[in-house]
């Protein structure tokens, strides 16, 4: 056989072996049918992502209303905040919160960040380095205040486990449905260096995605079901772009060491639970949503396709 046509041949088989292996791994990342039975209470944790924590939140919203029992909602980051609204259980309120959401609703410059801008140079660079956090969550912490009832949270059926970090002993700091708390809930969101440490119980708390994005080995350890699901909003196909800013090179940074976090914490659960039927779950099509880019339109649209990836989940494990 001419070698020319050997070679055409294995590369024709190995083109073949990758669009299999794609067809897969896009396949994978959708719900499927699983070892758990249908009606399973499932252990549901949010990875967050900043604005497309909207997707996770169609997805939570579509599972409950379709008769999903969750047993325990888990999350850090932004992931805590759905996880702490899920537990509220005023599936209205989580919707309308994510398709109302803006910008002046999560942060505002900070008074410093934006005096140090108008100085020449160096005065500049000088200013923002002493400033404690580049910007304002009170905005975060008005609408939380108005749009979770803690009681509520205390005496759910839904167990709640939010994840933050303990910034002096550099170790995850856990909060459920008793201890949870306003400051508590915003620490587990408060990005370094983005929006100030918090201080509860004494001790400096900030973001949980520095220790677990994905908190399911944490949440099986609370409490074990028979299935988790990890939700993260981030596509297969989805692709990193090149970076034309320091915050666009920044956000970059930050979302493929989260993304790589969370399949490995997904990985490190299906060895620790073997017995759990864990499930990595992805949009079925990229978002189109940048962390910050809180605007109620593509908020809202986020939202749908979370919805309808949920409602595809629910039709997987009733084929089961």
């Amino acid at each position: 056989m001419p070698h020319r046509l050997v070679v055409h041949r294995a590369t024709a088989t190995v083109a073949a072996l990758a669009l299999t292996l794609g067809l897969a791994i896009d396949a994978a990342a959708q719900c499927a049918a699983g070892r758990a039975p249908a009606d399973a209470p499932i252990t549901l944790v949010f990875s967050g992502g900043g604005a497309k924590g909207a997707w996770e939140a169609g997805v939570a919203s579509a599972l409950v209303e379709g008769g999903v029992p969750v047993a325990l909602a888990a999350g850090s980051s932004a992931g805590a905040l759905n996880a702490t609204m899920l537990a509220d259980g005023r599936l209205e309120r989580l919707e309308a919160t994510w398709r109302g959401l803006t910008r002046e609703q999560v942060y505002a410059p900070r008074a410093s960040v934006v005096f140090a801008g108008l100085l020449p140079g160096w005065l500049a660079a000088l200013a923002v380095g002493h400033a404690d956090a580049l910007l304002d969550p009170a905005p975060l912490r008005a609408m939380l205040g108005s749009s979770v009832d803690f009681a509520r949270v205390r005496v759910s059926p839904t167990a709640l486990l939010v994840v933050a970090t303990d910034l002096a002993r550099r170790t995850p700091r856990t909060f459920d449905n008793r201890t949870l708390t306003l400051d508590a809930l915003m620490g587990a969101t408060a990005i370094p260096g983005v929006f100030p440490a918090v201080r509860v119980d004494g001790d400096l708390i900030v973001d949980g995605g520095l220790v677990a994005r994905a908190p399911v080995v944490d949440a099986l350890a609370h409490r074990r079901t028979a299935r988790a699901v990890v939700l993260v909003s981030y596509a297969t196909s989805e692709r990193g772009r090149a970076p034309t800013s320091v915050r666009a090179a920044l956000e970059e940074a930050f979302e493929t060491a989260m993304v790589h976090q969370i399949r490995r914490d997904t990985e490190l659960a299906r060895i620790k639970y073997p017995d759990v039927d864990v499930q990595l779950v992805l949009p079925s099509a990229p978002l189109d949503l940048r962390p910050l880019d809180f605007e109620p339109a593509r908020l809202g649209a986020a939202f749908d396709r979370g919805r309808d990836d949920g409602r595809a989940c629910a039709r997987a494990w009733r084929a089961n």
